[in-house]
C-alpha cells in the first residue's frame, strides 16, 4: 500500500491540472511557457523529491512531476539503469543555491522567484534583494554598505 501523504503538502495541490499535463493539441511554444510556470512551482515544493520518486519509480509517462516533464524523467530512468542507480532511491535535489550577492549557500526558499533563470529563482536572496533596495541613509549604522 502506498503513502500518498506528501500530495497533501504539495505546492501544486489546488492548482489548474492543465498547468502540469497540458491539454491536446499543445503546441511546443505554449508548452515550454506552460512547463516553465509548473517548475517554478516544483521549484518551491517542500515534497519535490517525494514526487519526483514517485513518478520515476513507477514510471508515471505523462505530466510534469517533482520538476521533470516525461522527457526528462525517462532520461534520469536511463541514467539510473546505466549506474545501478535503484529506482525507488530518492533523487539528488538541489535543496541550497549560492546568492550571487552575499555569496553564501543558502536553502532554496529564501530565494523568490524568477522565471527568468533556469531554475526559476532569483539571482540573489530575499535579504540581499531588501538590503539593495533599501536606502543607504535608512540603514542602521552598525550594518556594513556593500
Amino acid at each position: 500500500m502506498r503513502d500518498w501523504k506528501w500530495q497533501e503538502e504539495a505546492a501544486c495541490s489546488g492548482e489548474n491540472l492543465v498547468l502540469f499535463f497540458g491539454s491536446d493539441n499543445e503546441r511546443q511554444p505554449e508548452k515550454g511557457i506552460r512547463e516553465r510556470k509548473a517548475k517554478e512551482i516544483c521549484a518551491q515544493c517542500p515534497v519535490r523529491s517525494a514526487c519526483l520518486l514517485y513518478a520515476i519509480s513507477e514510471p508515471v509517462k505523462y505530466g510534469l512531476w517533482g520538476g521533470m516533464n516525461e522527457d526528462e524523467r525517462q532520461a534520469e530512468r536511463r541514467r539510473r539503469m546505466r549506474h545501478n542507480i535503484p529506482m525507488a532511491q530518492a533523487p539528488a535535489m538541489a535543496e541550497f543555491k549560492r546568492c550571487r550577492a552575499c555569496r553564501r549557500s543558502k536553502p532554496v526558499g529564501e530565494f523568490s522567484r524568477n522565471a527568468k533563470h533556469d531554475d526559476g529563482l532569483s539571482l540573489r536572496c530575499r535579504p540581499c534583494i531588501e538590503k539593495a533596495s533599501t536606502p543607504t541613509w535608512a540603514r542602521s549604522s552598525t550594518e556594513s554598505v556593500a
